[in-house]
């Protein structure tokens, strides 16, 4: 292995081994309407049919009359916590994940946004001359309360840094499994044990926010190959469930949303212990 060359795959090669067994679509949020009130003040009004629709407006705040319907698909990871997911059909290269917290009435909404080719094509070097983060990859995370007004503070949907320092193994499907070590609050490496991308590692811009006991959403953005990854990390069970979105090949004309599911074994946890301040 040492001496074969080392070849990042796109998301839509990588997907074929790695989304074998995930959750079922769930029909929990079929036939209701709710709205989710954001720090912002927007308020966006979301009404779900059979069939994975989905029927959005904007009724206040920025953005005010915007309207759209998505093809979306609707999964549970536990009892009281939807999670919906969808691309974007009025923007480009967007997906968006919403965390639906039942039993608090709390929401978190990921927007991911891909670049262009042209954007994907500067160099790393370019990028950090110029002060850019080297991931392309834009995302927006927005808390947001169920049929309610938004509280400041009062929000349960935290940054955490309760992963940090964790090394754990997740295992895909019987020919794929990764490992992650969460570094600090904002940097992850992941390497691929087994699978399509055997020996690759990096490491890549990350956000933490814990959703209850135990239970995680860990978004991760890739600068190498423009991917978006979201999943819930329970714990509790040792698994998550998510998705990971980016573009079907090197064209960037199509794009690949996809479902992912892994059971999860901590390997080791290291802790960081601060330098003491130097004496005189």
């Amino acid at each position: 292995m040492a001496d074969e060359a080392l070849r990042f795959i796109h998301v839509g090669d990588l997907v074929k081994g790695i989304s074998e067994d995930t959750l079922p679509m769930d029909d929990l949020l079929a036939g209701r309407s709710l709205s989710l009130h954001a720090e912002d003040g927007t308020v966006t009004a979301l009404s779900f049919s059979q069939g994975g629709r989905l029927a959005w407006e904007v009724t206040a705040g920025p953005g005010a009359g915007d309207a759209g319907e998505e093809t979306c698909l609707t999964t549970r990871p536990r009892e009281d916590v939807a999670v919906v997911d969808y691309v974007a059909s009025s923007r480009r290269a967007t997906a968006v994940t919403i965390v639906l917290d039942l039993q608090r009435s709390a929401a978190t909404t990921v927007v991911g946004t891909l670049p262009t080719a042209e954007q994907a094509a500067r160099s790393a070097f370019a990028l950090a001359t110029d002060g850019a983060e080297l991931t392309l990859v834009a995302t927006s995370i927005v808390p947001a309360v169920i049929d309610g007004p938004f509280v400041p503070g009062a929000h349960p949907h935290t940054p955490t840094d309760e992963l940090v320092g964790k090394r754990v193994q997740y295992v895909y499907s019987e020919t794929e499994a990764y490992e992650h070590i969460y570094l600090n609050e904002d940097l992850y490496t992941w390497q691929c044990l087994r699978g399509a991308e055997r020996g690759l590692a990096d490491t890549d811009r990350c956000h933490y926010r814990k959703l209850g006991e135990e239970l995680y959403l860990f978004v991760w953005r890739e600068k190498v190959i423009p991917t978006l990854g979201v999943v819930l990390v329970d714990w509790e069970r040792r698994q998550s469930n998510g998705k990971l979105f980016g573009y079907e090949g090197g064209d960037f004309g199509a794009l690949s949303t996809t479902q992912i599911s892994s059971q999860a074994t901590l390997l080791n946890v290291t802790s960081y212990v601060e330098a003491a301040a130097a004496g005189p």
